[in-house]
């Protein structure tokens, strides 16, 4: 496998100019639009290498995710092997798959997946440009966002997230949402298709619930005008049977092997209090924190202001491309302020939410480009400018290119502790880590004994955290971990105070290691327990 250095500059250069040819084939209608496409994903994918090759944790919700799917390959049952908490189950399901082509479940599988999603979206999304703008709008503002994907550094927008795979549903919705049109006949398994995305969208992440909720409600309305139009009522038919067959499943799914009340009490529930984002009035302000910590995505919407403030005015006016169908513009617009809505909702600073922005900006763009068309090449190249101006700064000041050095960390890291279970672990074995680091998990590849691989729920005073403790002692009587880690300390996020947040803040629990587990040492500030038959001469 390739590795890069902290400044591969043949390389970086080679990607500037693959940049450039990129740019240019979207603007010459010479080059068909199938190479530009072509010779677009290949940018992505190339940028995009070197942080893929590098085998480390870049975000905790990388490791939490990756977890779930080590343990999904053991007991395929979401909800009683693996609660995601606010990360639906589809978005780990799909991290399965490189383990089902033989591949081990590590960082660097995840952000190809991540990336496959990433790449998808853009490509539907064109596509939906395409069709409600024209080849010509599509190909010239598709460029910018792509730009912003392939160069962008910003770990937030790199690792794998819970949001690019539901971003990858929505452009796909999106996508089958443009191909309808009042003067064809209603299209029934483009409907169905369109109301099985949508369905599917909130076992993925139930934060995107509002964007597709836009969606859906759209292709409502087009079907209520062609009922209007006296024609049949099938195309609505299809449309609620595609959107039933995803929760239907699940719903089946959860009945039959009993977690249907972990999903209400566990997802449902769990998300409705994790949201407990402000009123509408701090909503501006929350959106704006949030933003402030990407200067990326600054200079993404800064470089699409202009067309974004003229696709305002043209809807305001209603002076738009298409404007005998004005679904199109308020669906637009609704798209943004529900991307706003999701993003501000739980009131936490994630700067990885703002993947739900891209599309409806984009969008927003679209509807104002035609108003500047003339001076469309100026924003994919004022962008590339912005990200080679960074990479230039950083190569004078300090010889730096490439923030992801994969040299000697193209493998997974073993910290002390995974080293020690290491000795002693089977294959089938399970383990649970009390605290929140669920990066042990990944390195020593075993699967969790509780289906929170994460503790905080069970440690801070939450509204249902004797609910989350009773769940956490059942799953470790029902799994017998081999290993039980206390992670509570310096390595661990947010719960760091042994005294009030260790295993012992849980009496039950600690009662229950006492019995049954064998203090094995401790390891850089993490202990370990090991099962009485399985401790040896400890």
């Amino acid at each position: 496998m390739i590795t890069f250095d902290s400044s591969p500059t043949v390389y970086w250069f080679v990607g500037y100019l693959l940049a450039g040819i990129v740019i240019l084939s979207s603007f010459y209608k010479s080059i068909s639009t199938k190479v530009y496409l072509i010779v677009g994903l290949l940018l992505l994918v190339m940028m995009r290498l070197p942080v893929i090759v590098f085998n480390r944790e870049l975000n905790v919700d990388e490791s939490q995710m990756l977890s779930h799917a080590i343990t999904l390959i053991q007991d395929p049952v979401y909800w009683r092997s693996v609660d995601g908490t606010t990360i639906g189950p589809l978005d780990n399901y799909l991290l399965v798959i490189p383990k089902l082509l033989g591949f081990q479940i590590n960082y660097t599988s995840g952000r190809v997946m991540g990336l496959l999603c990433a790449a998808g979206a853009w490509l539907f999304l064109f596509l939906a440009i395409r069709n409600w703008f024209g080849t010509q709008v599509a190909r010239r503002i598709s460029i910018v966002p792509l730009i912003f994907l392939a160069f962008i550094q910003d770990v937030d927008f790199v690792h794998y997230s819970s949001e690019q795979f539901p971003v990858l549903l929505l452009a796909i919705c999106l996508w089958l949402l443009s191909g309808l049109d009042l003067k064809d006949e209603p299209p029934k398994m483009r409907l169905y298709f369109l109301g099985f995305m949508a369905g599917a969208v909130p076992f993925a992440k139930l934060q995107a619930v509002p964007l597709v909720a836009v969606i859906v409600i759209c292709a409502f309305w087009l079907c209520y005008r062609w009922l209007r139009m006296g024609r049949t009522y099938r195309p609505t038919l299809a449309l609620i049977l595609g959107g039933l067959t995803v929760p239907a499943f699940f719903l089946l799914f959860t009945l039959y092997f009993g977690v249907f009340i972990d999903l209400i009490d566990f997802y449902l529930l769990g998300n409705a209090i994790y949201a407990g984002g402000g009123g509408f009035l701090e909503i501006p302000s929350q959106l704006f924190s949030i933003i402030k910590l990407s200067p990326d995505f600054q200079a993404f919407t800064l470089v699409l202001l202009i067309p974004i403030l003229l696709g305002i005015v043209g809807i305001a006016r209603l002076d738009l491309p298409r404007k005998k169908d004005i679904s199109l513009p308020f669906t637009v617009l609704a798209l943004v302020f529900a991307s706003i809505y999701s993003v501000t909702k739980s009131g936490n600073d994630f700067v990885h939410y703002l993947n739900f922005c891209i599309i409806p900006c984009t969008l927003l763009a679209a509807c104002g480009l035609q108003k500047v068309e003339k001076w469309a090449l100026v924003f994919p190249v004022a962008l590339l400018l912005w990200f080679g101006g960074n990479d230039a700064y950083h190569f004078v000041k300090a010889n730096k290119l490439n923030n992801f050095d994969s040299v000697g960390a193209r493998e997974l890291w073993e910290s002390p502790v995974v080293k020690e279970i290491k000795k002693r672990s089977k294959k089938g074995d399970y383990m649970v880590v009390w605290g929140w680091q669920c990066v042990y998990y990944v390195e020593a590849q075993l699967a969790q004994g509780t289906a929170e691989n994460h503790s905080e729920r069970s440690i801070f005073d939450l509204p249902m955290r004797a609910r989350y403790r009773s769940r956490y002692l059942s799953d470790m009587e029902r799994t017998q971990p081999v290993f039980v880690v206390d992670a509570v300390g310096k390595n661990s996020l947010w719960v760091q105070n042994k005294k009030t947040q260790g295993i012992e803040s849980y009496p039950e629990l600690y009662q229950y290691v006492r019995s049954h587990y064998t203090f094995a040492g401790d390891f850089d500030d993490t202990r370990l327990y090991i099962r009485n038959d399985r401790a040896g001469s400890l």
